[in-house]
C-alpha cells in the first residue's frame, strides 16, 4: 500500500457511517422545534331548528330527508284523522302530510311564509310533518347534550335529549320517535 497507510476495512466504514449518523440524529433532535400544540377538534350534532306552537325543538337534520314549503295542493284521504292534511305529489312521490301542531296538541297549525314540511322516512315510504314555523338549521356541541328528566307531557315520548346553547335549551324532537308510535302510525277514524 503506499504511503504506508491501510484503507480502512468495511466494517470500520461502516462503523463510521453508523456513528456519523447517530451523530446527526443527535443534533437534529437538539435543534428541533417541537410539534405544534393540537387544537381540541370538537364534535358538533346538526339540527333542523322549529316550533310547534310556542314549543321550540331540533330535529336531528340526518333524519330529516327533505324540508318542502307547504305544497301548492294537497289531495284529501277520506276516512283520515283530521291531523292527516291530504297527500302531496312531491316529484312523483306520493307523501302524506300531518300537521304536527294538530296531532300532538290540538289546534291548527297557523300557515305562514316560514311554515315549512318537513320529510322523513316511515316504515318503506316517506311522510311530511307541517311545522309552525322553520327557524333554521345550527351546529351544537356534542358535548353541550344531555338527557331530559321523564315529563309527563304531550312531547315527553318524542323527546329525550336537549342541547343547550346560548343559554337557550333545544329540546331534540325524535322523528324516529313519532314514526314508531301506533296513535301516529293509525291515521283512519
Amino acid at each position: 500500500m503506499p504511503n504506508g497507510t491501510m484503507e480502512p476495512t468495511a466494517l470500520e466504514s461502516s462503523q463510521t457511517v453508523v456513528q456519523l449518523l447517530a451523530e446527526l440524529g443527535r443534533r437534529s433532535r437538539v435543534h428541533a422545534k417541537g410539534l405544534p400544540q393540537q387544537e381540541l377538534i370538537q364534535s358538533y350534532w346538526e339540527g333542523v331548528m322549529f316550533y310547534v306552537g310556542e314549543s321550540r325543538f331540533i330535529a336531528p337534520l340526518s333524519g330529516v330527508k327533505e324540508i318542502l314549503n307547504y305544497p301548492s295542493s294537497l289531495t284529501p284521504v277520506p276516512g283520515s284523522k283530521p291531523w292527516v292534511l291530504g297527500v302531496a305529489n312531491v316529484r312523483g312521490t306520493l307523501i302524506p302530510v300531518i300537521d304536527l301542531q294538530l296531532f300532538l296538541i290540538g289546534g291548527k297549525t297557523r300557515r305562514s311564509r316560514r311554515s315549512r314540511v318537513l320529510v322523513f322516512t316511515m316504515g318503506s315510504g316517506f311522510t311530511g310533518v307541517l311545522v309552525g314555523e322553520m327557524v333554521g338549521m345550527r351546529h351544537f356541541a356534542r358535548e353541550t347534550v344531555r338527557e331530559m328528566q321523564p315529563g309527563n307531557n304531550r312531547f315527553s315520548k318524542y323527546v329525550r335529549l336537549e342541547f343547550d346553547q346560548d343559554g337557550m335549551t333545544w329540546p331534540v324532537f325524535s322523528l324516529s320517535a313519532l314514526a314508531e308510535d301506533t296513535a301516529f302510525q293509525i291515521a283512519a277514524t
